[in-house]
């Protein structure tokens, strides 16, 4: 019942908006939102240049080089200076939908405006129209997202992934106008960050600092903003393998290899050298703490719940300790003067009487419980009841997992398309205030697949991530939309 319900909402938001006229555009992912016919149409022709404000250059430049690209001729740019017919000019302007909403005019010249943000994504679509064909109908479109977040996750501290594979994915995602990257960089096979503080955690693969400041300027090329997730305080195993004082140690013996115990000093310690060290690197408005999978018994582990009471007064529980380290650890980020991001995991009911901060940006994947669908986590409409914003990272459809038990649940892009979109959780609840969604690859496994065997598995679930997210009027069944996904193609190669 929950299937057919949300294929009858995604069935029912997809008209197409009439607005006179029988001229089509080719298709594009995402679709346009508004398209009215009229008037001379545009032909690109082998003078046709780019022309630009001052401050679109860089979109200018970028667009240049992905039309020589896919249309297999030099095509120039310049700034400034009147625009001829054949032409594509970039302005500056107003456009509905805020600031990453555009306008393009097709006529002897292609105009495209808006804000640079909203500019930026026009070309994306001109990119799209001009590979398909060099002629275009005269008219004009409206186009701007439904949901400000529209992304891609990928776990690195799994499986090192190249950084040619990462830039060919950032090349992908604005293709299809997504704006947020997240790097999950530590995680049970490797620390992937060049650390100076504690060069000991630090995998054989990894990234130098280098690397990654170049790889955040090159995706800034392109509109995308890079978010590193440094997950503490479970999923900690390369680090804890060069701490091992700092395991969490259960009442009856048992190691937890991967978490951390949250009542030991030297804990915070070394939590604070690593999140102090790498804020300054990422210049993203955000930080993820992760925070997810880290103790589902609290009682077993006694040290716990003293060092709630000693630090939260006598009514704290062992959950406490957990919650106090998301006030930590937030409270570091904030005073870099950045906003925090978890997963909603260990955000329960019950068990504690701390209250984390509502400023948080919560990512929710799972209920908690035996299966993600149901638990004792907090519902969506309840995190943003508390003041938190949310974004939706549902288990199922947003995940694709390598390998293990979690490759279970990967559903396939036909099935992403036709049932889901961002305002459909895990629970099967809905929530019209969320800030968007993004698609996740898990490698649990990490020898399972290659990078080519990733970027093709990732390639469909992209296309479907960047339609729904941009939620303008789409055919309603994924057999109809894979035949875009042909006629648009790959994102222009480096």
């Amino acid at each position: 019942m929950l299937a057919l319900v949300a294929l009858l909402v995604c069935v029912t938001t997809t008209t197409v908006p009439a607005r006179g006229g029988t001229a089509v555009l080719p298709p594009t992912i995402p679709a346009v939102r508004e398209w009215a016919p009229g008037g001379v149409g545009y032909t690109f022709t082998s003078s046709s240049k780019v022309v630009a404000a001052s401050a679109l250059a860089g979109p200018a430049r970028l667009l240049a080089e992905d039309l020589a690209k896919v249309m297999n001729r030099p095509v120039g740019y310049v700034v400034g200076g009147p625009a001829a017919p054949g032409d594509i000019e970039l302005r500056l302007g107003t456009a509905s939908g805020g600031p990453e909403g555009y306008v393009l005019q097709v006529g002897p010249v292609l105009g495209v405006e808006g804000a640079v943000a909203g500019v930026r994504l026009g070309t994306r679509s001109v990119v799209q129209l001009l590979r398909q064909q060099s002629r275009l109908p005269g008219g004009q479109v409206r186009d701007w997202p439904t949901y400000q977040e529209r992304g891609f996750m990928v776990d690195l501290g799994r499986k090192y992934l190249s950084l040619d594979w990462l830039r060919t994915q950032i090349r992908e995602m604005a293709y299809l106008k997504l704006n947020y990257l997240h790097l999950h960089l530590s995680d049970e096979h490797g620390f992937r960050l060049e650390s100076a503080t504690h060069p000991e955690i630090t995998a054989e693969q990894h990234y130098s600092k280098q690397e990654i400041r170049e790889l955040i300027e090159y995706a800034g090329r392109y509109g995308i903003q890079v978010v590193p997730e440094l997950d503490f305080p479970g999923h900690m195993q390369p680090i804890l393998a060069a701490h091992p004082e700092l395991k969490l140690v259960a009442a009856n013996g048992q190691v937890q290899h991967g978490n951390i115990d949250l009542s030991k000093p030297a804990a915070y310690d070394l939590m604070r050298d690593l999140i102090t060290e790498f804020l300054p690197l990422f210049p993203s408005r955000y930080w993820h703490i992760g925070a997810d999978e880290y103790v589902e018994n609290f009682t077993d582990y006694p040290q716990l719940e003293r060092y709630a009471k000693q630090h939260y007064g006598t009514a704290a529980t062992g959950q406490d300790a957990y919650l106090g380290f998301v006030n930590w650890a937030d409270g570091i980020v904030r005073a870099a003067g950045k906003t925090t991001r978890m997963w909603n995991d260990g955000l329960v009911r019950t068990g504690g009487t701390l209250t984390v901060n509502p400023a948080i940006v919560v990512e929710h994947w799972s209920m908690s419980g035996l299966t993600p669908w149901a638990g004792p986590a907090w519902r969506p409409a309840e995190l943003v009841a508390a003041g938190h914003k949310v974004m939706n990272a549902s288990i199922t459809p947003t995940y694709y997992t390598v390998g293990g038990l979690g490759a279970l649940l990967n559903t396939a892009p036909a099935v992403m398309y036709d049932t889901w979109d961002p305002g459909l959780f895990v629970d099967g609840s809905r929530l019209a205030d969320t800030l968007g969604a993004k698609l996740h690859l898990w490698c649990d496994q990490p020898d399972r697949q290659t990078e080519q065997q990733l970027a093709a598995e990732v390639y469909p679930r992209l296309r479907v991530m960047a339609q729904h997210t941009w939620r303008s009027p789409t055919p309603p069944f994924y057999t109809q939309f894979a035949g875009r996904m042909t006629a648009v193609g790959p994102a222009p190669s480096s």
